[in-house]
């Protein structure tokens, strides 16, 4: 079947710098499907590193998809490329021990990726067991990593269902006398016990498996044309479904749809409201990097000019989807610094992601791309720009207090400055 298979060649030796990571890439690329830039990928997936002082190993990240290592970096499931390797065992019956090498590293990297995807629930630690005795599907540990920690409750109460069932199988198995009636009952509650942990775990997970044939079409139909023609607004998405004939679906229907299972297809919200964007296994999917730039900016942007006169643009946002779009915007615009995982003061616990434009020369082109595509910052960006080319006080005024409008500080610039706040604002249409 594979007769391109060289399962001999062992002079075939991928250098990792590591001997275990050597051994596993040397015997991955000994798979068709895989080149040497492939099985060095994979081997970098079990463990980047793992010294005496660290208590816990540090795994790769996985895909914004929350595909497994092997669908996103071969295209197929450990699994398939088991069975792959099996057929290939029965054809090729002198080459078995090397492909059983092969199977056996496969096998020890589907264990690593199963640690990885637990460990990014810290509070799964004492459930990991039953959640494995629950059963870890491909399609489980998918939806693990993309909603473990926000349907956390779902799956404790799973676990806990779970782990009360095989307390009283434990305490069945130690009752030396005959079954009577009460332990066969118990019996039965136990089975039934899981069988209710079984039906939580799979409803919390796959929430999406709940919609009617007929909205799970919508859906996907949705998805492709999103990822196709970039950020829309639910309407305008329903609108290009019913002109290709889509009966019964109308915005309300489509929007509810997109909020709430939109995730688990790789739909998520994009920076306006309404809108939606996808996501692939290099993030999210941008047909214009300016226009994406702008809505971003729109949303989570801010600008101002200090008292010393230096320009200050910026963008701000929180959670993972927010550090997903600063990750996309500095990789989209190409400038500017990217700060990750910023504590933000007030709250320790709570995490900030920026993107700061520094340089006036940055500041200008930004804001010369940008303004044909903005909606609500139209006026502070010309603003800026007329600061940024003629030094303008109004400008910087203007700035200045549409950042502290409304607040005592902002009531102080007024009265130092003079003037009013309609006065203020009215200068926004010589910028």
């Amino acid at each position: 079947m594979w007769p391109s298979l060289n399962v001999t060649n062992t002079t075939s030796v991928v250098d990792m710098g590591n001997s275990i990571l050597t051994d596993i890439a040397s015997n991955l690329i000994l798979h068709p499907n895989v080149d040497e830039s492939i099985a060095k990928s994979i081997a970098a997936q079990t463990i980047m590193f793992e010294e005496k002082d660290l208590p816990q190993p540090q795994y790769a990240a996985f895909a914004p998809t929350g595909d497994g290592w092997f669908e996103d970096r071969i295209g197929k499931s450990a699994n398939e490329i088991i069975k792959d390797l099996r057929r290939a065992r029965r054809i090729m019956k002198d080459d078995k021990e090397e492909i059983d090498n092969i199977i056996s590293t496969i096998r020890t990297l589907k264990s690593t990726e199963v640690d990885a995807t637990l460990s990014l629930m810290p509070w799964s630690h004492d459930h990991q067991d039953t959640m494995r005795k629950i059963g870890l599907s491909n399609k489980d540990l998918r939806s693990l990593r993309l909603f473990g920690n926000t349907r956390k409750s779902g799956i404790l109460r799973a676990c806990h269902l779970w782990e009360s069932a095989e307390e009283a199988l434990i305490k069945l198995d130690e009752f030396e006398d005959v079954w009577g009636e009460e332990e066969k009952h118990a019996w039965v509650n136990a089975m039934e016990l899981k069988k209710d942990a079984r039906n939580i775990w799979k409803t919390t997970l796959h929430q999406f498996d709940k919609l009617s044939k007929e909205q799970q079409k919508w859906m996907v139909m949705a998805k492709s044309e999103v990822k196709e023609k970039g950020a829309m607004s639910a309407r305008a998405i329903t609108s290009n479904l019913i002109e290709k004939g889509v009966p019964r679906l109308n915005v309300n229907r489509m929007s509810k749809l997109l909020k709430m299972y939109g995730e688990e297809i790789n739909i998520i919200s994009g920076h306006r409201k309404g809108e939606y964007m996808c996501i692939d296994r290099e993030g999210l999917i941008v047909k214009d990097n300016w226009a994406y730039a702008a809505g971003f900016f729109d949303s989570n942007g801010y600008i101002n000019i200090s008292d010393r006169g230096e320009p200050k643009i910026g963008f701000a946002t929180t959670g993972d989807l927010g550090k997903m779009h600063c990750e996309q915007l500095y990789k989209s615009i190409g400038m500017g610094t990217l700060q990750l995982d910023q504590r933000v003061y007030k709250d320790e616990t709570k995490l900030q992601h920026r993107v700061a434009l520094q340089k006036s020369e940055d500041i200008s082109q930004f804001l010369q791309s940008v303004t044909p595509y903005l909606r609500v910052k139209g006026s502070l960006s010309k603003a800026m720009s007329s600061y940024l080319n003629t030094s303008n006080n109004k400008a910087k005024q203007f700035l200045q207090y549409s950042n502290l409008g409304g607040t005592l500080k902002g009531e102080r610039l007024l009265r130092d400055w003079g003037v009013d706040r309609e006065t203020v604002l009215s200068w926004a249409e010589e910028f």
